[in-house]
């Protein structure tokens, strides 16, 4: 866990305000008492809250004490040496006065209280926004993440495919290489392929348009017939349907023919005859 990401999401000054839920605040003492930072940080905000609340306040002033008393009823111990103060006679009561400049004091002190709870209020608001759009923000940036890995992973697969058939095209256009089609026998009539075979390089490249899926414990196996014998050219599978990839096969010298056979995995010695799916001759060039 990023421990500043956590800081940051505002989740510690939700907690010194008593707004979230009972497992939500297990959940920041669990983190307060694992990390050092986190505990910190609460400390910092508990302070800085509570110096908010004091700035707010007005200081009482020292007379307010005796004032306070005398509304009361209860006498305020004064020194032995103090005398009162006379009163003139047009002047109003002095407790009219207290009244008057107590209540003024009680209204400001009122007016910092609400202050304060504005404050708080609007701090809570400020966090409760900012945690979100940090959630929203994540959020995005995870969904912006599995994407950019989607298209990169998109972009390999189309660029491979560009590649291979960029070679495979340089196979079939190439004069050089004699095309060599192979028509379905009994097995499989609908099957086709293709054999792209260069003579002086005695490169061998098998084409399949159109055979069955090999079950799992056999193989195709291609054959090239050198001087009317069978020689091996190579063992493939086929998984799906349809045209297939420009497969490398083995080399081959002075072929007059080929063939394709299913044989046990592995491959053969010899052709299976009963089990050749597809035949053709080398045309003379």
């Amino acid at each position: 866990m990023n421990i500043e990401e956590y800081i940051a999401s505002g989740i510690l000054e939700l907690y010194t305000l008593g707004e979230l839920s009972p497992t939500e605040m297990a959940e920041v003492e669990e983190m307060s008492a694992r990390y050092p930072d986190v505990q910190q940080e609460l400390d910092r905000i508990q302070e800085t809250l509570q110096a908010m609340a004091l700035q707010s306040a007005i200081a009482p002033r020292p007379a307010l004490k005796n004032k306070i008393l005398d509304q009361i009823g209860t006498p305020a111990t004064t020194p032995a040496t103090t005398e009162a103060a006379p009163v003139a006679s047009d002047a109003s009561p002095i407790t009219t006065n207290n009244k008057g400049r107590q209540t003024k004091t009680v209204s400001w002190l009122q007016y910092g209280l609400a202050a304060s709870i504005a404050l708080a209020i609007v701090a809570t608001l400020a966090a409760f926004y900012f945690r979100s759009q940090w959630k929203d923000t994540e959020q995005t940036l995870n969904s912006l993440q599995t994407q950019n890995l989607q298209m990169a992973q998109q972009y390999k697969t189309a660029s491979q495919q560009v590649d291979r058939l960029s070679q495979d095209l340089a196979v079939v256009s190439n004069p050089d290489f004699q095309a060599v089609k192979m028509s379905g026998l009994d097995p499989a009539p609908n099957s086709k392929a293709q054999v792209y075979w260069n003579p002086d390089s005695r490169q061998v490249y098998l084409k399949v348009n159109e055979m069955p899926a090999n079950p799992q414990d056999k193989q195709y196996q291609l054959w090239a017939i050198v001087d009317g014998k069978p020689v091996n050219a190579g063992l493939f599978d086929i998984t799906g349907e349809g045209a297939q990839p420009l497969m490398t096969m083995q080399n081959i010298s002075n072929a007059s023919a080929f063939a394709v056979t299913l044989e046990p995995r592995g491959g053969s010695k010899s052709p299976t005859m009963e089990a050749m799916y597809v035949q053709g001759a080398v045309t003379s060039s």
